[in-house]
């Protein structure tokens, strides 16, 4: 840790660490407010399971196929962009030296070093290989949904009534876990933009972490959406 407190400079630790408060904040503000039961996901939780238990009484679950495969394709789309995120800044890693000179050509920007920059690529590199991480498990997730879904028994079997009750119980716990760990990866993406901020000054990047915060806030837990669909 010795080298890294030499290269970042006092305000740029300081902008680190607020990132980090904000982006763990954050991610287990909204898991308590889960098991709460407040905001968005807690909100579309609920609706997943009337979804699933909707789908025991149908004969035909094409539709709910469908919904799955949608929800996967979101998620194989987010993973996938990811990747070629990840490529391209380990591209310009490569070339850092070459992106620090151009950098540094611009007044209104805060001078910075190959060192800083190659750390701040790197914290870049590290958030979008999480959120593929996060979208790559939510794929597998919905994939075991799909599966638990078709073993559901049809609704003219009433004896195995009981038995698609709680295999739908257990889709909608899949596809709720799949929602928790894609809206984690889009976060990711969210606080992965903050950064880009980082290269234009520490305060910029503060301003940043705390502006997505806000957004991510009142999306989830003040939005028009929620309104919507919360339960009266």
């Amino acid at each position: 840790m010795e080298p890294v407190l030499e290269i970042m400079r006092r305000e740029d630790l300081l902008a680190f660490a607020l990132f980090m408060v904000c982006w763990l904040g954050y991610e287990t503000f909204v898991a308590l407010s889960v098991r709460r039961g407040k905001g968005l996901p807690a909100a579309m939780q609920a609706w997943r399971r009337d979804w699933f238990s909707a789908a025991v009484e149908r004969d035909n679950r094409i539709i709910d196929v469908q919904i799955v495969r949608s929800l996967a394709g979101n998620s194989a789309f987010m993973a996938s962009t990811s990747i070629f995120v990840v490529g391209g800044l380990a591209a310009v890693f490569g070339a850092s030296g070459q992106a620090v000179a151009v950098l540094n050509r611009f007044s209104f920007l805060i001078e910075t070093s190959q060192d800083r920059f190659g750390l701040k690529i790197a914290l870049l590199i590290f958030i979008f290989t999480f959120a593929f991480f996060r979208l790559a498990w939510s794929i597998r997730l919905h994939n075991n949904a799909a599966i638990v879904l078709g073993a559901i028994p049809q609704p003219e079997l009433k004896d195995q009534r009981e038995t698609g009750i709680a295999r739908a119980a257990v889709a909608a716990e899949l596809a709720s876990l799949a929602a928790r760990h894609y809206n984690g990866g889009v976060h990711s993406y969210y606080f992965g933009l903050a950064v880009c901020t980082w290269f234009l000054h520490p305060f910029a990047f503060m301003a940043a972490s705390i502006w997505v915060v806000a957004i991510l806030y009142r999306r989830e837990f003040r939005s028009r959406a929620l309104k919507t669909v919360r339960r009266r």
